[in-house]
């Protein structure tokens, strides 16, 4: 299936409610048998190419969103982006990243720059080539949120005042085959011009 029309799936996947879960969201491994695994492939098919597998016991596998028919979920590696059945996916938790209960890390590149957001705690750092590493407080766990789309708002202050702002969308590095399931934008105070990238699940 050519990539183009994956995505379309996954889209399609990402903009339909999701009622039982909201994407993306932490996955363990489960009911595999004893020396098997579970692959990950290069579509959503079970006779597509392997591209890489999960140990029976792995967890915190995020599922950046689903196959038109529900039954594949688009996992993110660290050396890319591929399928992997969710018959064998058992979500971790009952709640979603929307609700500001979860850790969080956005990255981009042009200046390359890395925040972490330690939530439901209100501590997050910050680091860059540009500036260097600090430290800031968010207004967690009372942060603002939207539903239709999907956004969650992170305003911090401390060494720098501003807003990270995150939404469901399909997100590229620029730089590898990895995909991500949200969207972030660094807003700073007093500043014109923020930062763009791309935000995962955990630090």
């Amino acid at each position: 299936m050519p990539r183009f029309l994956t995505l379309c799936l996954l889209l399609f996947a990402l903009a339909a409610p999701a009622a039982a879960q909201n994407f993306p969201a932490l996955f363990s491994v489960h009911d595999v048998r004893p020396g098997d695994w579970l692959n990950i492939r290069a579509e959503p098919n079970a006779r597509a190419e392997i591209v890489g597998r999960f140990d029976r016991t792995q967890t915190g596998v995020e599922v950046i969103g689903l196959s038109e028919d529900r039954r594949w979920g688009l996992v993110r590696t660290d050396e890319g982006t591929g399928w992997s059945s969710m018959r064998y996916l058992q979500a971790e938790r009952t709640d979603s990243w929307i609700d500001g209960q979860q850790t969080l890390t956005c990255m981009g590149t042009e200046p390359f720059w890395t925040l972490h957001l330690y939530l439901p705690g209100n501590t997050a750092s910050y680091d860059s080539l540009a500036e260097g590493a600090f430290s800031l407080t968010t207004d967690a766990p009372t942060l603002p949120s939207t539903r239709g789309p999907y956004t969650l708002g992170v305003p911090f202050t401390g060494a720098r005042t501003g807003m990270v702002v995150m939404r469901n969308a399909i997100c590229s590095d620029g730089m590898s085959d990895r995909l991500y399931g949200l969207e972030g934008q660094v807003y700073w105070r007093g500043q014109t011009e923020g930062l763009s990238g791309c935000c995962m699940l955990g630090h």
